[in-house]
Order: C-alpha cells, then sequence, then structure tokens
C-alpha cells in the first residue's frame, strides 16, 4: 500500500438491478463488481517511530501500527499529517465513520492541504455520505486543480448522487489530468455500463485490460457488458480471464465471475459444465440465490430431479417471495408427484369411511401396517383410534419425507414410522417390532388393482401380518355397463375427425387396457344395466400368476352404439362400511374405468353381448367375444 493511498474505499455497485428487500435480481442480470476509489495522498512523518507504525500498517498489522499512532499522538495531539494517518487506518480497518473524527481534526488544523479533502472525500464515501464526499471533493480540486484522486472522488459522489452526467464528467476529468489513472477509467466505465452504453463501456474496459491485463473485476465487467451485447462466447472468454488473472483474487470477486460463467455456459445450454460451475460457486457461498436457481434449471434440464429438487427448495427458503423460485418448486413437484394425491385427500367421504373402519378395528395394544400411506393420513387415524404402534411405508422418497413431516407436525411421531420403502422391501425384523395386527392399504386406482395392490398384499399377509389379521379394505365388488360415449370415442382410438384421418396421431395415446373416465361429467348412454362381473378378498387375494379368463354376458336393455365397457367397483372396508366408485356415489376423486370396443356396435334392446375379462395382478381386461 503507497503511503497515504486508500485502496478499498466505498464502492459504488452498480451490479444488478436495484430491488427491494426479499426480491433478487433475475439470473439474466449478473451482478457487477464496483468501483474502487484512486490512491490518495498525505505528508509523512519523519521520526522513525511513525515509519515504523507505517511498515506496520502496510503490511497489514493494523494493531501494531495503531499503538505507535496512539503513542505518537500522545505527544503531538495536533499533528495534521498524524491524524490524517491514523484515519486511514480506521478506514483499512472498516471504520471509517470512527476515521472520520480523526480526519476532520486535520482539515481543520490544515484547512488548506489538498489532500486532506481529498481523503475526506474518500472516508465519506465509505461512510455512505456522497453528498459531503462531493463538497470535500470539489474543495480538494479548488485548492488543487489538477489532483486526478480528488476528481475521480467527485465522480464517485455524483454517481452515488444519481448524477450520472456530473460523474462522467468528474472521472473524464481524471482522465484528462492522468491519463493512465486506470481506477478512474473503471469506474467511467461503470458508469457508462449503468447508462447501457455497453459499446463505449466495452472499449473502455479494453482500454484498461491493455495497460494491467491482470485486472480481474474489469475482465468480469467485460464479462457483463459482452453478455448484455448477446456476445456470449466473448463474455465467457472474460470471465474464464478474470478467474486466471489475479491468483489473490478476493473469494467473493473470484465467485461472481464464476457465477457469471455459469449463467453464460446456461445461456448457450451448455448444461453439464453449467451445472459444474454452479456448483463451485455453492461450495463457497450457499447462499447465493441466483447459483441455487441456475443449479436447478440445468439440473432439470438434464433430467436430475433430485437435485434439481434440492435446489429449488434452497432457493425457496432464501427467497420466500420470489414467484420465480416457487413456480420453479412448484412445476417440478407436479411433476414428481402424481396429480390423483390431491383430490384424493379432498374426498370427504373416502376419509370419513376409513376414519369409521379404523376405529372399529384399532385395539389399543395394536401393531398397524399402512402400505402407500402417502400424505400419512390413513396412519394418523390408526393412531387416533388408539394404535400402539404405526408403521407406515412409502416408496417415493419425496412423499415420504412430507409424511414424516406431517406426522410430526401433528403430534404422532412416537407412534409412527414412516419408512420410505416399498412393503414388498420391508425387512420384518429390522423394520417392523412386530407382525402387524391390522393391515390398512390404499394402493388402488379407477380399474381397483392397476397400483399392485393383490402382489402387495399376498406379500403383507405372508411376512408382515399376523395370521387372520383384518385387512382394510376388506373386499371389492367389480360392477360393469355398456354404454355409449360419442364425446369421448373419437379419441379411443384416434381415428377420422372433421373428416380428416388422424390415426397416425393414435400412437400418442396411452395404450393401456383401459383409461379413466367420469361418468359424471361425460355424455353418454347407458346401453345396458350395472351389472357385477367378480368379487375380490383382499384377507385372502387370488393368486394370478399367469392371467385368467372368464366370461361375462350383458344383456343391452336399449338401442345404441355400444362403444366401451366402463367398470367400477363398491369397495368394502369391513362387513357394514361400504364405498363405491360408480356414477353418483359419493367417493369421485377415481372415477371409472373404460375399456374400448375395437369398433362400434349397433346393438337393440334384448340383444347380447359377451365379453372375455382377463383378470391379471394388475389390470382387468374386457375384449368383445360375441354379439347376438
Amino acid at each position: 500500500m503507497r503511503q497515504g493511498s486508500l485502496p478499498a474505499g466505498r464502492q459504488f455497485l452498480p451490479g444488478g438491478r436495484k430491488t427491494r428487500a426479499g426480491l433478487y435480481p433475475p439470473v439474466a442480470f449478473p451482478a457487477l463488481t464496483g468501483y474502487r476509489p484512486g490512491p490518495m495522498t498525505t505528508n509523512p512523518l519523519p521520526p522513525d517511530a511513525f515509519q515504523t507504525a507505517l511498515q506496520h500498517q502496510q503490511a497489514g498489522r493494523l494493531q501494531e501500527a495503531a499503538a505507535i499512532y496512539q503513542a505518537l499522538l500522545q505527544r503531538e495531539p495536533n499533528h495534521p499529517g498524524l491524524l490524517n494517518q491514523i484515519a486511514l487506518l480506521h478506514h483499512q480497518a472498516g471504520q471509517p465513520v470512527e476515521g472520520l473524527k480523526y480526519l476532520r481534526r486535520a482539515v481543520q488544523l490544515a484547512p488548506e492541504h489538498a489532500p486532506f479533502h481529498t481523503n475526506a472525500a474518500s472516508l465519506l464515501l465509505a461512510a455512505g455520505q456522497p453528498a459531503e464526499a462531493a463538497m470535500a471533493a470539489r474543495k480538494a480540486l479548488a485548492l488543487k486543480p489538477d489532483t486526478p484522486e480528488a476528481a475521480n472522488n467527485l465522480g464517485l459522489a455524483e454517481a452515488m448522487l444519481g448524477h450520472a452526467a456530473e460523474a462522467e464528467k468528474a472521472f473524464r476529468q481524471a482522465l484528462g489530468l492522468r491519463p493512465g489513472f486506470v481506477d478512474a477509467r473503471f469506474n467511467l466505465a461503470n458508469l457508462l455500463r449503468e447508462q447501457n452504453k455497453l459499446t463505449a463501456a466495452i472499449a473502455e474496459y479494453r482500454t484498461i485490460l491493455q495497460a494491467a491485463p491482470q485486472f480481474a473485476a474489469a475482465q468480469v465487467n467485460l464479462g457483463v457488458c459482452l453478455d448484455m451485447a448477446g456476445d456470449l462466447d466473448g463474455a465467457a472468454q472474460a470471465y474464464r480471464a478474470a478467474l486466471d488473472a489475479e491468483p489473490g483474487l478476493p473469494p467473493a470477486h473470484r465467485n461472481l465471475a464464476l457465477l457469471n460463467l455459469a449463467q453464460v455456459l446456461q445461456k448457450q445450454n451448455r448444461f453439464q459444465d453449467a451445472a459444474a460451475a454452479f456448483r463451485a460457486v455453492l461450495k463457497q457461498d450457499d447462499k447465493l440465490f441466483a447459483a441455487q436457481m441456475g443449479l436447478g434449471q440445468c439440473a432439470r434440464e438434464l433430467g436430475d430431479t433430485e437435485e434439481a429438487l434440492a435446489a429449488f427448495q434452497r432457493a425457496v427458503q432464501l427467497a420466500p417471495d420470489n414467484e420465480e423460485a416457487r413456480a420453479a418448486l412448484s412445476g417440478l413437484l407436479s411433476r414428481l408427484i402424481p396429480g390423483w394425491h390431491l383430490p384424493m385427500l379432498a374426498d370427504t367421504a373416502r376419509n370419513e369411511a376409513f376414519a369409521a373402519a379404523l376405529q372399529k378395528a384399532v385395539r389399543p395394544n395394536m401393531t398397524v401396517l399402512d402400505i402407500g400411506t402417502g400424505s400419512g393420513l390413513l396412519a394418523l387415524l390408526a393412531a387416533r383410534a388408539g394404535a400402539e404402534k404405526v408403521i407406515a411405508c412409502e416408496a417415493h422418497p419425496l412423499i415420504a419425507a412430507t409424511a414424516k413431516e406431517i406426522v410430526a407436525k401433528n403430534g404422532y411421531e412416537k407412534t409412527i414410522t414412516v419408512i420410505a420403502k416399498r412393503s414388498t422391501e420391508l425387512d420384518p425384523v429390522q423394520d417392523m417390532p412386530q407382525q402387524a395386527d391390522l393391515m390398512v392399504a390404499e394402493i388402488l386406482d379407477a380399474g381397483l388393482i392397476g397400483e399392485g395392490m393383490l402382489p402387495t398384499t399376498r406379500d403383507a399377509l405372508r411376512r408382515l401380518v399376523k395370521p387372520g389379521a383384518p385387512v382394510i379394505p376388506a373386499a371389492a365388488q367389480v360392477i360393469a355397463q355398456i354404454v355409449s360415449l360419442p364425446h369421448l370415442r373419437a379419441v379411443n382410438p384416434v381415428r377420422e375427425i372433421c373428416g380428416f384421418d388422424l390415426s397416425a396421431f393414435d400412437k400418442f395415446r396411452n395404450q393401456s387396457t383401459h383409461g379413466n373416465v367420469r361418468l359424471d361429467h361425460e355424455p353418454y348412454q347407458a346401453l345396458s344395466e350395472a351389472l357385477p362381473v367378480l368379487r375380490i378378498d383382499f384377507a385372502q387375494p387370488p393368486d394370478w400368476v399367469q392371467p385368467q379368463r372368464m366370461t361375462w354376458t350383458a344383456p343391452i336393455a336399449t338401442e345404441g352404439q355400444a362403444q366401451a365397457v366402463v367398470f367400477w367397483f363398491d369397495l368394502w372396508l369391513d362387513d357394514e362400511i361400504m364405498l363405491s366408485t360408480g356414477p353418483g356415489g359419493a367417493m369421485r376423486h377415481w372415477g371409472q374405468a373404460a375399456c374400448w370396443l375395437p369398433a362400434d356396435q349397433n346393438v337393440r334392446a334384448g340383444d347380447k353381448l359377451t365379453f372375455v375379462v382377463i383378470l391379471a395382478d394388475n389390470y382387468f381386461d374386457f375384449r368383445l367375444a360375441q354379439a347376438r
């Protein structure tokens, strides 16, 4: 440090956008490094003690320097040069307000000494008093017009006050006095960038780097301008140059350069490289909102939903009111979590029926196994009914973690243990204190068994549940009906629409054996009565190792076009409590399942349609066998 210089004064930070507290600039606008004041001047004192103190100060040994300065000050309390140097020491220690006390005394003692006014402007800038700083700088220039440091400080003060034209004039005055004044040119370039004068700013940064190629902050800000001008390759080159420039680059500036490089790589769709750069930034500072958002966006593009989720969650923690972060997290969660969970939780009839069944079945000393706990609702109902222990398993790790949170919020964490596993993965020794006295499993879909209810129940009854233990639900009755659904028939499968053959689009249709419909919401015609197909006892689930076949015949009651077999189920939770997924029933979130006929069948009252029903572990299928 030069005697009397001030390399780290108040920085004017033009980076990003001015935002309200709690709001963050978007990723597309990276922050800039700031302005820095130029050197100051002073008159040194001759004593050896002063020189020793100065050497300590230059080496960063501030306490040693302060001790000597204070001793000298006791001997010479009114020496303006000594007061000036103590002021600089306080500024170096990050105490500009304390330093001003000494510098103001120096100015009082030597009011015509221009360097003291220049230094006063620097300390006032550091203390956030730009109006006073401007007056001090003008005073210095009035006393000594050829002082480039004073002109630079005036430019900084005017910039902080929002007087762009006056600031530019002052910086150019400083450069006129000293064309090689790098700090003043850096400040001018930053000011031009703030005014979106990108071409001029880029030219000034390039001039700086010709004279000082290791000036990393200029490289960073050049990269920002090139980025804004659309030169992404040039911006990336500048950021890399900044990272390679100064070995001793402050960590904050290095992280800034790396952050900006990551954002450019992201704009270039180089998501792998960008993600690596964001990770490096966050390794140094995990509180950087822009880096968390950038990493989440890159991870999402790369298909790494786990990393994307963690990054977006952290971003929301850092900025709870940021709409971009909230939307990103919500969008990812909606992709990760099946959409039927929320309407299921809002199904009052379902919830009340399961609550009643568990209240009847649970005894105080029971261990209950809840398979596919989801939100943890059924586990909570079992605990409230008096279960001693509830083992709740959930295969989806995020849902399992959320269930744990819900259990804890409701005060049942001592009773309910949530395990992030499928029930078929549970270890009966390590995961369960004992076999369960009661099993509840709501892993049903519109087609009843599509979520693996049968194989899951068989496994649980064999390994995890005591012999003869009750199962909720206890049984289900499958019911089917022949219907005409012209509104949906056109896309099941896709065929001629508006006179055009669109059948090629059928490859995008869900090709499963049945699809979901909601007869309460669709115009349909019932062509037969609703008739039972089969009953399943979940306490003794059928073991269909290979798909089984049975026939089902439906008498036609009304003339029309038979287009689909729609089926649903009556769900018996015990021998008294029953829910139905049929049209007009109270339980609405599932809807019904539809098996589409390969071609429309014109039928009249008295006709009969016979189907082969394919029975497998995970689906039912109705295939037309005969029409008469």
